[in-house]
């Protein structure tokens, strides 16, 4: 009688810890879904909804990271980054995520701060690489972090051109870019275009053109900016992050404003294909372009949107108060 009572209990035991292993993943596929319309504050909340049940689930932390990293909640996305990182240290997507939060923290802490975390930064590209050597996006950014940092913290062009044989034979496209990119840094403008445009003769991509346009800026030819832009906006078919990185230029420049508003509203409406989607980010340049029309009321209602959708995103806090 009585093994047969224990038998009962640690099954009743069991019964109970598969009931809350499937609720959690049904909450972590809730929040994952939170995270791709865009709904950071219901995808924060799901998710540590799962991670009081699960405080080891790498990929919970992971996807918190990228939810708070969308809304500029840089302290909390380094701090779930590193446990991601340190619960799954085999991933090379964990070390690129973490890296690529170090960088957004670095880059807009004071110059102090900012040159502390760079060690960081590179030391988290360059594991994601070394976890992963056929990772295209971790030799990518690698290649950028090279690039754009000093020899004394570690960069420089030619770690970064070294990198070039390797992305070559994976991606040949996103080799053209990282070329580009060098190029650039060298002030080879002419070289740099060339780049691109053989990136773009591949890809056929809404990114080549948002590297021609940024290219075009720092030749300081606003016009061909806006164009490749406009180009931008009209390759991607999905209205992604891409629609959104040619319409800021396009707002910067206070050219074809008509354009960027439009493509602001086509993300917005558009289910997105990535992970998370950057919502608050679309309502609220919306919200900051129509206040240069005088649109208050206008204005208003996609900053309500935005804070909506993350109650926390100072950006939109700041243009409601403006």
């Amino acid at each position: 009688m009585g093994g047969a009572f224990v038998t009962m209990r640690l099954a009743a035991a069991g019964l109970s810890l598969s009931v809350a292993v499937s609720a959690s993943a049904q909450t972590m596929a809730a929040a994952r879904a939170d995270a791709q319309a865009g709904r950071a504050d219901a995808a924060i909340a799901k998710l540590h909804t799962v991670l009081v049940a699960e405080p080891k689930s790498a990929a919970a932390h992971a996807l918190l990271c990228a939810v708070e990293m969308s809304i500029e909640m840089r302290d909390a996305a380094v701090t779930e980054c590193e446990l991601a990182a340190t619960l799954s240290p085999d991933s090379s997507d964990d070390a690129l995520a973490l890296a690529r939060a170090y960088g957004d923290k670095a880059g807009h802490s004071g110059v102090l701060t900012g040159m502390r975390m760079v060690g960081k930064v590179r030391g988290s590209f360059e594991r994601a690489v070394k976890l992963d050597p056929k990772s295209v996006e971790a030799i990518s950014d690698l290649g950028e972090f090279y690039t754009d940092a000093p020899s004394i913290v570690g960069g420089g062009l030619d770690k970064a051109r070294a990198l070039l044989p390797l992305l070559q034979a994976l991606s040949p496209a996103r080799a053209h870019r990282l070329a580009g990119l060098i190029a650039t840094k060298a002030k080879d403008y002419t070289l740099a275009e060339t780049e691109f445009r053989a990136e773009l003769a591949i890809a056929h991509s809404a990114e080549a053109y948002v590297d021609l346009a940024n290219l075009d800026r720092r030749r300081n030819q606003p016009e061909k900016a806006a164009e490749n832009a406009k180009l931008a906006i009209a390759a991607d078919k999905h209205h992604e992050g891409d629609t959104l990185d040619a319409a800021a230029i396009l707002l910067e420049l206070k050219r074809d404003t008509a354009a960027a508003e439009a493509a602001l509203r086509d993300y917005i409406r558009t289910p997105q294909k990535s992970a998370v989607a950057s919502t608050a980010r679309a309502h609220t340049m919306l919200g900051n372009a129509l206040l240069t029309h005088a649109d208050r009321p206008a204005a208003n209602a996609e900053f309500a949107a935005a804070l909506a959708l993350a109650h926390e995103y100072e950006p939109a806090r700041k243009g409601a108060g403006r």
